[in-house]
C-alpha cells in the first residue's frame, strides 16, 4: 500500500515539472523519488508519467490520479491542522465587525457565553457596515447577512431566520390592508439597510422567487429603529420573527401576507483563509452555530457557559 509521501512526490514532480527540481525542492534524492513513484505505478498497475530526458508528462490516467492525489493531500493537511488547532490553547485578543443592523443584544450574549468559556480570549467587538476589509481594519471575523458578495474572503452559515412582514392595527386601519404582493408597492415601506438604491423584498424561492419593489418612507440600519417605526405606524417592515416575535403576540405588530413566503435571512461569518484557523476564530464561529437559536425571542441570561 502507498502512502501520503509518495502522493507528494508524484504531485511535486508534475507541479515542478521535473525530477531533479523535486529533489532540490523537497530535498530527497532523485533517485529515491523515481523509485518511489514507479513503485506507486507498479501498485495502481498504470503508467502515470512519460518520462524523457528534460521533462515529464501526465499519462491521461495520471492527470485524473494527480487531481484525486492533490484533494487527497489537502484533506490530509485539513485533518493535520484540525488535531493541532485542537492542541492549541484558545486564547488571545478576537476583533469582530458586526453590521449595525445586527441585533446588538443578541450578539453581546453569544460574545459573553463564549468568554466564559474561554476566559483567555478578549474581544474587541465593532458595529459598522460597508465593504468588509478584514485585513484593513485589523479583524479576524466579519458578520454579514447575505446575500455576499464575491470576494476571496470564506464564508460559513452561521445561522437562519425566517422574517415576516408586520404593520400596526392603527397603519391597517388608515391603509387598507395588502391582499397581494402588487398591491403591496403602493404601500409606505420601512427599509433595513443603507442602500439608496430602490429597495426590493424577497418572496419565494427558486423558480417561485419574486423580487418586489416598495416605496421606502423611512430607511435605517437598525433592525429596533425599524420594529419602533412599524409599532408607530408608519408604514410596513419586513423584519425577522425573532425581532418581532414579542410584538406579535403583544398585537403592537400584525402579520401580514402569511401565505406568501418570504426567502430567509442567511447569516454568515466570514474569514480569510481555510488553512491554518487559528484556534481564537474556528471556535467562535462553530460556538455562535450552536447557540444563536438560544438567542431567540428575547434577552436571555447570559450565561451560556458549555459542560
Amino acid at each position: 500500500m502507498f502512502d501520503l509521501n509518495t502522493l507528494l512526490l508524484f504531485v511535486k514532480v508534475v507541479e515542478l515539472g521535473s525530477f531533479s527540481d523535486a529533489s532540490r525542492e523537497l530535498n530527497t534524492p532523485k533517485s529515491t523519488i523515481s523509485r518511489k513513484i514507479s513503485q506507486l505505478e507498479e501498485h495502481l498497475d498504470v503508467r502515470l508519467l512519460q518520462r524523457n530526458t528534460r521533462q515529464v508528462q501526465l499519462t491521461e490516467v495520471g492527470r485524473q490520479i494527480y487531481d484525486r492525489s492533490v484533494r487527497i493531500l489537502k484533506e490530509a493537511l485539513q485533518v493535520s491542522t484540525t488535531a493541532e488547532n485542537s492542541r492549541q490553547e484558545v486564547a488571545g485578543n478576537l476583533k469582530i465587525i458586526a453590521p449595525i443592523s445586527f441585533n446588538p443584544e443578541t450578539l453581546t450574549n453569544l460574545c459573553a457565553g463564549f468568554m466564559q468559556n474561554y476566559s483567555k480570549v478578549d474581544i474587541d467587538l465593532q458595529f459598522s457596515d460597508g465593504d468588509v476589509d478584514l485585513l484593513g481594519h485589523n479583524a479576524d471575523i466579519a458578520i454579514k447577512f447575505g446575500p455576499l458578495s464575491d470576494s476571496n474572503l470564506i464564508a460559513k452559515l452561521l445561522f437562519e431566520r425566517e422574517r415576516v412582514l408586520v404593520a400596526s392595527r392603527e397603519y391597517i386601519q388608515q391603509h387598507g390592508q395588502p391582499t397581494d404582493l402588487e398591491s403591496l408597492k403602493s404601500h409606505d415601506g420601512l427599509i433595513l439597510g443603507n442602500s439608496r438604491a430602490m429597495p426590493l423584498w424577497p418572496f419565494g424561492s427558486g423558480e417561485n422567487r419574486h423580487l418586489v419593489s416598495i416605496k421606502p418612507r423611512y430607511r435605517v440600519n437598525s433592525s429596533a429603529s425599524l420594529k419602533q417605526m412599524a409599532k408607530a405606524g408608519l408604514g410596513i417592515a419586513m423584519l425577522t420573527r425573532t425581532d418581532c416575535e414579542a410584538a406579535l403576540k403583544a398585537g403592537s405588530l400584525v402579520q401580514l401576507l402569511p401565505e406568501i413566503p418570504i426567502e430567509p435571512i442567511k447569516c454568515y461569518g466570514l474569514y480569510t483563509s481555510r488553512m491554518q484557523l487559528a484556534p481564537k476564530i474556528s471556535h467562535f464561529l462553530d460556538y455562535v452555530v450552536r447557540h444563536a437559536n438560544e438567542q431567540r425571542g428575547g434577552l436571555p441570561k447570559l450565561s451560556l457557559v458549555e459542560s
